[in-house]
């Protein structure tokens, strides 16, 4: 399959624009003399080691011949030289998708029934919108390593999206008496805790992971919306602010801290943040640019 797609892919491409030397390469390639082609371009290259188009033809060639290290230290050449040449990341994709599924074919042969090839499966159940599957991969893949931290905040995860929070925050807590503090584990407690409405364990668990990763716009604006929500307006001020700086275009931070400031009496400062709130909703509109706020923010609650 992956020969196939490297014949095949951009095929259009060699009709137009060529260097001689890339156009006997090209030649070559598209017949399927793929050991010519290495063998024209490496002789190039010597002369021209800088040539872009010639190093990805040669890359090519080695993808087809299946010799895969060579092509992925001639794409890193490639991309060293120029990070968004997009032939070279495209390839490097392929070949990248090649190894990775070599690689796991090998893992089920060693170990078919192991955590891993379980997990792995889970995971890719996941990609496919498949929970129930994953759920099931998932729990196969902890029952041959209960004690994996991964498989469990997976797990924890997949239950925090379908709103099982009670389930959430027991694998969670699980997976948090096992290792050392995780910021991942300590902020889907406190989002978990936050939809039940129990901030008290909330701002906990989001102290923790605002210690943890101080520059996490969705810490921080998780942190301040458990604050406001619990009434501490004046501590979840700052927390707020913190978001905004890192997370300019977060809306809800803004929503807040024009309520919180309201709630205060400090009404110039809740109009300068309705104010935003509403520059930033107006360039929204279609065809606008669409803020970048987080989708598993803990959602605002309703005092």
């Amino acid at each position: 399959m992956l020969g196939i797609l490297v014949l095949f892919a951009a095929a259009g491409a060699h009709a137009f624009g060529q260097s001689p030397a890339l156009a006997k390469c090209a030649d070559a390639f598209y017949r399927g003399d793929y050991e010519i082609t290495a063998q024209l371009a490496e002789k190039h290259l010597l002369l021209s080691p800088h040539d872009a188009a010639v190093r990805v033809i040669l890359a090519r060639a080695e993808l087809a011949l299946e010799e895969f290290q060579p092509a992925f230290d001639d794409l890193r050449k490639v991309l060293a030289a120029d990070p968004h040449n997009i032939d070279a990341l495209y390839y490097l994709a392929l070949l990248a998708r090649e190894l990775s599924q070599q690689e796991y074919q090998r893992l089920a042969e060693l170990a078919p029934d192991s955590n891993r090839v379980h997990q792995l499966l889970g995971e890719a159940a996941l990609a496919a919108e498949n929970p129930s599957e994953a759920q099931a991969q998932f729990q196969d893949a902890l029952k041959a390593n209960p004690r994996s931290i991964e498989i469990l905040t997976e797990l924890a995860e997949l239950k925090r999206s379908q709103s099982k929070f009670d389930e959430a925050i027991t694998y969670y807590t699980q997976a948090d008496q096992i290792g050392p503090p995780n910021y991942e584990i300590a902020y889907g407690l406190g989002a978990s805790y936050t939809y039940k409405q129990d901030y008290s364990q909330a701002i906990v668990w989001l102290r923790q992971a605002v210690a943890l990763a101080p520059d996490s716009s969705a810490g921080r604006f998780a942190l301040g919306n458990a604050l406001f929500q619990s009434g501490q307006l004046e501590a979840a001020i700052p927390e707020l602010k913190v978001s905004l700086q890192l997370e300019p275009r977060l809306k809800q931070a803004y929503f807040l801290l024009g309520r919180a400031y309201s709630k205060l009496g400090r009404k110039d400062e809740a109009n300068a943040a309705l104010k935003k709130l509403d520059e930033l909703s107006r360039s929204e509109m279609p065809g606008q640019e669409k803020g970048s706020a987080r989708d598993d923010d803990p959602k605002l609650g309703h005092r």
